[in-house]
């Protein structure tokens, strides 16, 4: 991707809409033969790898059909290319699990022990380009013009995204893809970003929720945030709403605050940044006094969008990324996608489904409840409504990998089914055989929040084994305070509510093979909290994902530390 040097806020602007429009097009015309093309996709994939040592194995060579492919070729998961990858990092061996040059190694979120190191080659990269960038300001653009009759204001955004430099003992980049993906940029980020190049690509410890919130605010002229997840960009106006004073105050003298952990030379390149602007402090003092229900739009009144993951576990933080917003804001939810593959993406503002990419690998389906789990189902097979098992075959070197993904087909958009992310198989709590999964705890909140009109700013679930007979601890932190006297109705219309978002749960609780749920109200800011705990160590918050199961020692005290009051 060619960048120009030193461009202007408009032509950066009007260079990514071109994109953008370019991206649709081809996702357009791709879905269109999406059966056809995803057969193409497969067969260059294993033409183009016949001669590596894992294609020579499988005989990739003598493979013309699916049927052949899935005939040959077994399903697969990490370990079987682990030594593969560990002789292409520390030995520079080329041609084991794929021909296409390597240029990114993305490490898994929340594993335990070493981290696994996800190869990324150039056709990924460029397959981000396409669909994990441009297409989003093309989703805009199109929106605006569907709605207004004219595209969306030029202006800066408000981006969240972190990527520390890490590269591996040969020197190739890793950590998230979109270090990768934004460091051709890194030059001119200010031509369109609030945030330099030092906050999007950080050598050292910072405030960072600070310094990107005192280059945003010092803007008058942001127009959209974008954030991998939504919990960054809650997390963001929550610590601003418990320190706007201290901002303020800085913006009006033009200064970081002393307080902020910064080095000297980079707080010396920030100020010299800033200018003291008592009228802008002026105007942000007004509105953050009036509270914080849509502060958004009246802090930046040219504020025209949103881009961040925020459908299936971020849910409950899209419904709180609202009150800061207004309802009117278009938001995009980007799309679904792994460390192993970007597989789908928003077509649409404010949808939940998220197209399937035909040419951005090739994917087989296991349906859900199917008792034989080797079968799978091509794309042309696959029914609305219907959950399934998804099976990667990407560009970078992994062959009908099981990454436990289980989604929804919520429809087709021509001819590539639309899915959304329900759970991952290998994060289940089971205690007695129950199986409770995310897609049910997530419904349980949906409805418990009806009930009872509270809304849950996060949550999670604990299997607590040491009790006899076993049961469930769920932990919630609401977005206030709650009367304690109403704590053990809200236990017993979570536990009614999770027997009927799983049968097998609510059985178990009343023939007594599970005992009483206990419900545990955490302290405000825990959650986010403990993504900042994360983040300093090490923890790229591109990839922080909620925690849904406490499932680790470290989680267990972490949690169980922060907790205002329970049940018995």
């Amino acid at each position: 991707m060619a960048i120009v040097r030193g461009i202007t806020n408009h032509v950066f602007c009007t260079v990514m809409k071109k994109r953008g429009a370019n991206a649709l097009r081809h996702l357009d015309e791709v879905s269109r033969r999406a059966v056809s093309a995803s057969e193409e996709t497969l067969l260059k994939i294993l033409k183009d790898n016949a001669d590596t040592e894992y294609g020579k194995k499988y005989d990739f060579a003598g493979i013309s059909s699916i049927d052949e492919y899935r005939k040959k070729v077994p399903f697969s998961n990490y370990d079987d290319y682990a030594p593969y990858i560990e002789r292409m990092i520390n030995n520079d061996e080329e041609d084991l699990i794929t021909s296409y040059p390597v240029r990114h190694y993305a490490l898994s979120s929340g594993s335990v022990g070493v981290p696994k190191h996800i190869p990324v080659t150039q056709a990924t990269l460029d397959n981000y380009a396409i669909y994990g960038a441009s297409i989003l300001f093309g989703v805009m653009d199109e929106y605006f013009r569907n709605t207004t009759g004219k595209s969306y204001k030029d202006g800066f955004c408000l981006n969240t995204i972190e990527a520390p430099p890490m590269v591996t003992e040969n020197g190739i980049p890793k950590g998230p893809i979109s270090g990768t993906c934004m460091r051709v940029f890194a030059d001119h980020l200010l031509s369109f970003m609030t945030s330099p190049a030092e906050l999007v690509f950080p050598t050292e410890s910072m405030d960072s929720k600070y310094l990107k919130l005192r280059f945003a605010l010092a803007n008058r002229k942001v127009t959209c945030m974008t954030s991998a997840f939504m919990t960054s960009l809650v997390d963001l106006m929550t610590w601003l709403e418990s320190n706007w004073e201290e901002m303020c105050d800085d913006i009006e003298k033009g200064v970081i605050g002393e307080s902020v952990m910064i080095s000297p030379e980079l707080r010396r390149k920030f100020e010299s940044m800033f200018e003291p602007d008592p009228k802008r402090a002026d105007e942000l003092r007004e509105e953050f006094k009036k509270g914080f229900d849509e502060i958004v739009i009246r802090i930046w009144p040219d504020f025209q969008w949103l881009g961040a993951i925020g459908t299936g576990g971020f849910s409950q933080y899209t419904q709180k990324m609202r009150k800061y917003t207004g309802r009117n804001v278009p938001y995009s939810f980007l799309n679904y996608a792994a460390s192993e593959s970007l597989m789908a993406v928003a077509r649409r503002t404010g949808e939940d489904g998220f197209v399937l990419l035909p040419d951005g690998g090739f994917y087989e389906f296991i349906p859900a409840d199917a008792d034989d789990d080797e079968t799978t189902l091509t794309i042309d097979q696959l029914e609305e409504g219907k959950d399934y098992e998804i099976v990667v075959t990407n560009l970078s070197g992994f062959y009908r990998y099981r990454i436990k993904d289980v989604v929804r087909v919520k429809g087709f958009y021509n001819e590539s089914p639309m899915v959304s992310f329900l759970y991952r198989k290998n994060q289940m709590i089971s205690i007695a055989g129950e199986k409770t999964n995310e897609e049910a705890l997530r419904w349980t909140i949906e409805r418990f929040q009806d009930e009872t009109g509270l809304l849950i700013t996060d949550y999670s679930v604990y299997a607590d084994t040491d009790s006899k007979p076993g049961r469930y601890v769920l932990l919630m932190e609401p977005d206030k305070e709650i009367d304690e006297s109403k704590l053990q109705e809200y236990r017993d219309v979570a536990e009614k509510l999770l027997g009927q978002a799983n049968p097998s749960f609510g059985q178990k609780i009343m023939n007594g093979t599970l005992g009483k749920t206990k419900l545990c109200i955490t302290q405000q800011e825990t959650y986010m909290l403990y993504r900042d705990v994360m983040i300093m160590k090490g923890v790229s918050q591109n990839q922080l994902k909620p925690v849904r199961a406490i499932d680790t020692p470290m989680k267990e005290k972490f949690f169980f530390n922060l907790i205002e009051t329970e049940t018995e």
